[in-house]
């Protein structure tokens, strides 16, 4: 008798000791600090939160109530802090007849088949406006001799390592411009979307954040960015690989500094085709000034092609097209 008190004391510091662990590293997903191990731990929060909730159920399974329901509360917060990272409109806005533009991004790196594979199911993607980056010579020699014929408008700058970028768009350019941070090059094509209106679109491409000064890199070079948008007037479209989530300090901190807002809705990756993939890290980023509003937003990609970019329709939202005209 005198030994059971003595273990509802360790189960009562165990079941404390547990729940514990689980608010820190909620608490370290919203509010990460600065050091780098905690940073790339923060990168992984979506598969910490399916953690929780799979945690969650499991508590319930074995009768832990209290663990149970710390786990899900944790889960419900993270939910809730990526979702105010993505796009939290409740639904995508209503297609109208002001002018609009579907832009897709590709980052090559991720092509897992041949040069024809990849550009037959580009396309077969109805856009306006393709974007490249990790563009090389050799794929820039392919692209060129399959899509010029559909994109009439083409600019590139190859590069053997990956920062090759390229544009080609349906739409004429008015102007080709291209500004380097730390001789990284970032290419802006203007194009016209109404007789009066116009829109820049900046691919961006930054290090990969391997370190802390990685990390600072990183955020310099998206403060760069802002800078140089301030200058611009119109609409702008920003997209490229950060090499980070909607939801890291740096991300974040680029959308309210640029007022940017992001066509991504949520965080279970929606092909083009309508399915839904497993979940993954997003990476990819297509950012808009508030002139557009997002009709569509989704992965492009299949199982031959592999997981190749992302690709959304952005229209001028009807205030802003009644002032240009």
């Amino acid at each position: 008798m005198r030994g059971q008190p003595n273990t509802m004391k360790l189960n009562t510091a165990i079941e404390y000791g547990a729940a514990s662990l689980l608010i820190l590293v909620t608490l370290l997903c919203i509010f990460t600090p600065e050091p780098i191990f905690f940073k790339q731990f923060a990168a992984y929060t979506l598969y910490i939160m399916l953690g929780l909730l799979g945690a969650g159920l499991l508590f319930f399974v074995f009768n832990q109530n209290r663990l149970m329901m710390v786990s899900l509360l944790c889960c419900c917060g993270l939910n809730l802090y990526l979702k105010e990272s993505s796009n939290n409109q409740l639904r995508l806005a209503a297609v109208t007849s002001n002018p609009s533009l579907r832009i897709t991004h590709v980052s090559l790196g991720n092509a897992e088949s041949d040069y024809d594979s990849v550009i037959d199911y580009l396309l077969r993607i109805d856009a306006d406006f393709l974007s490249f980056q990790e563009l090389t010579p050799d794929w820039n020699t392919h692209l060129t001799d399959r899509l010029s014929p559909t994109f009439r408008y083409v600019q590139t700058l190859t590069r053997l390592d990956q920062y090759g970028m390229g544009f080609f768009s349906k739409l004429p350019f008015q102007k080709i411009d291209t500004i380097y941070h730390n001789d990284i090059p970032n290419l802006v094509g203007t194009i016209g979307l109404s007789e009066r209106g116009s829109c820049q679109i900046i691919s961006c491409q930054v290090v990969p954040p391997v370190n802390q000064a990685a990390f600072m890199a990183i955020d310099d070079h998206l403060r760069s960015i802002t800078s140089y948008m301030d200058g611009l007037e119109g609409s702008t479209v920003v997209l490229g690989d950060f090499h980070l989530p909607p939801w890291s300090a740096e991300v974040q901190n680029f959308k309210v500094s640029a007022k940017l807002q992001d066509g991504r809705r949520d965080i279970h990756p929606r092909n083009i085709d309508g399915s839904i993939s497993l979940p993954r890290i997003p990476v990819e980023h297509i950012l808009f000034t508030d002139e557009f509003e997002c009709t569509s937003f989704s992965e492009i990609g299949n199982a031959i092609v592999g997981r190749i970019g992302i690709t959304g329709t952005y229209q001028l939202q009807q205030e802003h097209e009644e002032m240009a005209q």
